[in-house]
């Protein structure tokens, strides 16, 4: 980005939140913000009597800390629901609001006389789509936000009232019910729990774009949005799902996986406009992650360090942009208050990339998350462990950086034995049934690999791992395995393919490899394309190999590799978004590429932009004063007469060529490769900067329904078509729809098992609705 650089506000050390479990464990970890957990139920156990002193303890050390605290409501005694409660939580907990609401208004106005001036912000009640934290009515729950405002604010002016915390995307429509219901008008905070486990950390930003969504539709988009608790309660680890278990809290998340998700959590919060981001918790059981080592207390865990850390490296620094391209690689550009400017750079999960740096940015202070020096050197390598750069120098203009090659997803984790292999239960990752298995200890086995020896009792043994990633429609993938199969002195039977279910019953017959007898170790492979014609994504997807050959016949199969991998989505012919890009500020800088999504994340801009905006023509913000150029005609190269005048990525124009081109590389000060041949000859013209188009992408428009006082049986089915050239989202709510189906070519339909809900059309894509009334359908391009 160049030009005239915007960026937000300073982060704050008050963006940074955590929740403590118990007040014996608050430890300073640079935290600024502090979520209170104790509920009615504690506070006041008999009607009258109030006991206070777990909160005093809080809020003493938020005072020493100079801390924010953050006060859950909520959860009601027995006595104030007819002395009955209900909730599969815990004896904390009760789901049933209180019967009279002046109870509520005396318990919240001793909360608010006992800490005025010292607990600022009342979240009024936590997860209320959950039935075990809230079984009442929508217009309770409207009411007991009301009473709260004006309780708390009679005493304190200055009291921010935070909107009951609908959780995960279950929790999306609930919200925008809630702030429809009169919610939005009592409440100067929306909150959210923003959980998408097992999912990583990145699947935050989907869910709080939808949030903001239903916030903006429901004429609240002008408030703050804070996620006022996240964590993890299941994870994959290296292909493994260690599952959510409420009783067996003994699973830890390893280390390395735990410091990256930390660190990505509030990188991924930040980059989604949340103005606070609460981490569950500091020695939260439930929670996979844990900051103290609840073993040896009060020492903190080296994931307690690594929340330190990023507390460090962003107080102070702004986000200039934050862009996920299609190489997997995640960029957040940052400037500091001393001048300075910074990246924090990280790939997926099952993705690495190599970039090359600049000159100037080679010479720069660089660390990763888990706190590892990383050497000046001009060639990187990035990991899904965050890692953050910070220039030495304040004066030089902040470079692009760009992968240097296209990154492939590999979706079988254990894709190289020799990374997964143990002594006592190998290959891990892997269900080998009545399989013998061995390590290989042959001459021949390649080097530096770990090889194993499958030896099958019976036909149809088999190995399997279920895959973590379902595949995606459009794509092309590649399933390879090196292996050795002698053909004496039988020859073995055996395939490779994907499949779902215990049954073993085939996905698609393309993804089906039988292997046949090969004397020395060989890698075999196939393409194949997962169209959208071919069945859905199923969760349980496998990948099995198998022993085909009729009982009796035992001969083993040597393995020293197994991958499958997403190579390109050249079959989808659809157009997709080449950069996705979160930014606070509209952009007047930077260049932009056709479908490329900026979604913003300030209140205040959706509320006047909309969500963003869609890119339909390539283009470039900024000016060329006096800068002429010479191209020649079936020439890539565009000579310029001002050094260093252009930069990587720029699209221009030359005189009066119609033609625009893209800046692919630059050879030196004056000399520029071109992303495709010039079209005419222009000697000595000016060149500017082509400005990129853009749309609207997401301010809603409605689609033309027959209104239900004319319906025929003839009107429905209702089809409808996106005739755009973008992808559009196709809200339907409301009506009675028995069916819902989408449609590629309009000839073919498919059931997409919803009667209500979101379907994504393509440019193209036809939804059609079987309705004995008719719904109400929102149409948000993509």
């Amino acid at each position: 980005m160049k030009n005239n650089i915007l960026v937000t506000s300073p982060i704050d050390r008050s963006f940074f939140g955590i929740q403590i479990q118990d007040v014996r464990n608050m430890r300073p970890l640079g935290f600024g913000t502090m979520r209170v957990g104790t509920t009615w139920r504690q506070i006041e156990r008999e009607k009258g009597k109030f006991t206070f002193g777990e909160i005093d303890q809080y809020v003493a050390f938020a005072q020493q800390q100079n801390l924010d605290v953050i006060m859950q409501l909520g959860q009601p005694p027995n006595w104030a629901t007819g002395g009955i409660s209900s909730s599969p939580y815990g004896n904390l907990f009760n789901s049933i609001p209180p019967y009279n609401i002046q109870d509520w208004r005396n318990y919240v106005t001793a909360l608010g006389q006992r800490y005025k001036g010292k607990i600022r912000y009342y979240e009024v009640w936590n997860e209320p789509n959950l039935s075990g934290f809230y079984s009442g009515s929508l217009a309770k729950l409207v009411e007991l936000t009301m009473e709260a405002n004006k309780v708390l604010k009679a005493i304190d002016p200055q009291i921010q009232i935070i909107s009951p915390t609908y959780t995960t995307e279950n929790g999306v429509a609930g919200m925008g019910d809630f702030l429809r219901a009169g919610g939005k008008n009592w409440i100067d905070i929306v909150g959210i729990h923003l959980y998408g486990y097992p999912k990583p950390p990145e699947d935050m930003l989907t869910l709080a774009n939808q949030y903001r969504q239903v916030v903006t539709q429901a004429g609240a988009g002008h408030l703050p949005v804070w996620n006022t608790e996240s964590s993890w309660n299941s994870y994959y680890y290296k292909g493994v799902l260690y599952g959510s278990d409420e009783n067996d809290y003994s699973i830890q998340m390893p280390d390395d996986l735990a410091i990256s998700y930390i660190h990505r959590m509030f990188l991924c919060n930040w980059i989604a406009g949340m103005e606070r981001a609460v981490f569950y918790g500091m020695d939260q059981p439930w929670s996979r992650i844990r900051l103290l080592d609840l073993k040896n207390l009060p020492n903190v865990a080296v994931t307690g360090q690594a929340y330190q850390r990023i507390v460090d490296w962003l107080t102070g620094a702004s986000m200039h942009q934050y862009s996920f391209s299609s190489k997997g690689l995640h960029t957040i550009s940052l400037l500091y208050a001393d001048g300075r400017s910074g990246y924090v750079l990280w790939t997926d999960d099952d993705r690495t990339a190599t970039i090359q740096l600049s000159p100037e940015l080679a010479l720069s202070q660089m660390q990763t998350a888990d706190g590892k020096q990383v050497p000046a050197t001009e060639t990187v390598t990035i990991t899904s462990m965050p890692l953050y750069l910070k220039k030495y120098d304040d004066h030089l203009t902040l470079p692009e950086i760009v992968p240097n090659s296209e990154t492939q997803t590999e979706l079988l984790y254990n894709g190289d034995f020799s990374m997964r292999m143990a002594d006592n239960s190998f290959p891990l990752g892997w269900s080998t049934g009545n399989l013998s298995v061995s390590k290989y200890a042959g001459a021949d086995a390649p080097t530096n690999q770990t090889t194993i020896t499958l030896t099958p009792a019976a036909q149809y043994d088999q190995m399997v791992q279920r895959l973590r990633k379902p595949l995606a429609k459009g794509s092309l993938y590649k399933m390879s395995i090196t292996y050795k199969l002698p053909s004496s002195p039988i020859t073995g039977k055996w395939t490779m393919g994907l499949d779902v279910s215990a049954m073993g019953t085939p996905l698609i017959e393309k993804a089906f490899m039988p292997l046949p007898a090969q004397d020395a170790f060989q890698t075999r492979e196939i393409t194949f394309y997962y169209g959208y014609e071919d069945p859905d994504p199923s969760p349980d997807l496998r990948i099995s190999i198998v022993n085909m050959a009729p009982t009796g016949q035992k001969q083993p199969l040597y393995i020293t590799r197994i991958s499958l991998t997403k190579i390109s989505e050249s079959g989808n012919i659809d157009p997709h978004t080449y950069n996705l890009i979160y930014s606070p500020v509209k952009p007047t800088s930077g260049s932009f590429s056709v479908h490329d999504q900026i979604h913003f994340t300030d209140a205040n801009l959706i509320a006047t932009e909309g969500m963003g905006w869609v890119c339909v023509s390539s283009g470039t913000y900024g000016t060329l004063s006096g800068v002429s150029g010479t191209l020649t005609n079936g020439s890539h190269i565009l000579v310029v007469s001002r050094a260093n005048s252009l930069r990587v990525g720029d699209y221009v124009k030359v005189g009066n060529d119609t033609n625009v081109y893209l800046v692919s590389y630059q050879q030196n000060g004056t000399r520029y490769e071109l992303g495709s041949v010039a079209r005419s000859s222009q000697q000595n013209q000016s060149v500017s900067y082509v400005p990129p188009v853009f749309i609207p992408l997401a301010k809603t428009a409605q689609a033309a329904l027959p209104a239900p006082a004319t319906q025929t049986a003839g009107r429905s089915p209702y089809v409808y078509q996106n005739t755009q050239s973008y992808p559009v989202d196709i809200m339907v709510a409301k009506g009675n729809v028995s069916l819902l189906e989408w449609s590629r070519n309009g000839t073919t339909w498919y059931d997409t098992g919803l009667t209500r809900g979101m379907v994504t059309l393509s440019a193209g894509d036809r939804i059609r609705i079987t309705y004995s009334s008719a719904p109400q359908i929102t149409v948000v391009p993509r």
